[in-house]
């Protein structure tokens, strides 16, 4: 039951979202494309080869990447997502290319897929919200076919970080957060998983608390008080790790590829 109502609240979460998404994003990396340069570029490196071939992207979101992808690639792309009107976006961003792709109401943890259909699943600023991320890449794995390729990207604890400070920020800001992880847990799950990873990259960047608020704390009705009260409340190391200060600290996202391994 837990899991639903999560489920319930990440779907309206975004469904309040969808309208201001893009100039959100589009503020917090500096960039039109609502992502910084290294990580469009590397997502399209991982994914250079995959013209014609199936890709299925879980969190579609507004095709911050579908869009990239369409344009450089040119696969058949999927792309599956919990909320309808960030669907929406995504649906008016690719119009020129409707013959190539589809978009998909679903839900991640039960993909509507039979096994082995992809060729590449990618996972973007998603797995943050399942409360079963065993389930996700499970069902990744399932739809994925040997040797596919996973590309995986969301923000990440600092490797110190041993009192998980990143996750009680962000469950202040958001009723809808379920867990973020270190690069070596992800790394051990995802091997865990049947997949071999191959590459791995973090980038850092600054973020405002009046970003956070903004992209996350009015949407549930969290005052900044709530939010100071949490920042008082990290460790000198912490404040040290994330490099916080009376305006900002510093995040940090990571991508990972891996490969599905072949069945022994």
């Amino acid at each position: 039951m837990e899991n639903v109502v999560r489920k319930k609240i990440v779907q309206e979460y975004y469904s309040k979202r969808a309208r201001d998404y893009d100039r959100q994003k589009v503020r917090t990396w500096q960039s039109e494309q609502g992502f910084r340069a290294e990580v469009l570029d590397e997502i399209l490196d991982v994914l250079a080869v995959f013209e014609k071939k199936r890709v299925l992207e879980v969190g579609v979101g507004s095709g911050r990447i579908g869009l990239p992808l369409m344009k450089g690639v040119r696969p058949f792309f999927i792309g599956l997502d919990l909320s309808r009107e960030m669907l929406e976006l995504a649906k008016a961003k690719m119009s020129s290319y409707k013959q190539e792709f589809d978009l998909i109401l679903g839900d991640a943890e039960h993909l509507p897929f039979v096994s082995e259909t992809f060729d590449a699943v990618i996972c973007i600023s998603t797995m943050h919200y399942f409360a079963d991320s065993e389930m996700g890449l499970t069902e990744f794995s399932r739809v994925l076919k040997e040797k596919g390729v996973f590309a995986y990207g969301d923000l990440t604890l600092h490797e110190s970080d041993n009192r998980s400070f990143l996750d009680a920020l962000e469950k202040t800001l958001s009723q809808a957060h379920a867990r973020y992880f270190k690069r070596s847990e992800m790394k051990k799950i995802l091997e865990n998983h049947g997949f071999s990873v191959s590459r791995v990259k973090v980038i850092p960047y600054r973020k405002s608390y009046l970003s956070l608020m903004e992209d996350k704390g009015k949407y549930f009705d969290v005052k900044l008080e709530a939010l100071n009260e949490c920042l008082q409340k990290a460790t000198a190391d912490e404040k040290n790790l994330y490099s916080i200060n009376s305006n900002e600290l510093t995040l940090f996202y990571i991508l990972i590829t891996a490969l599905k391994e072949a069945k022994s």
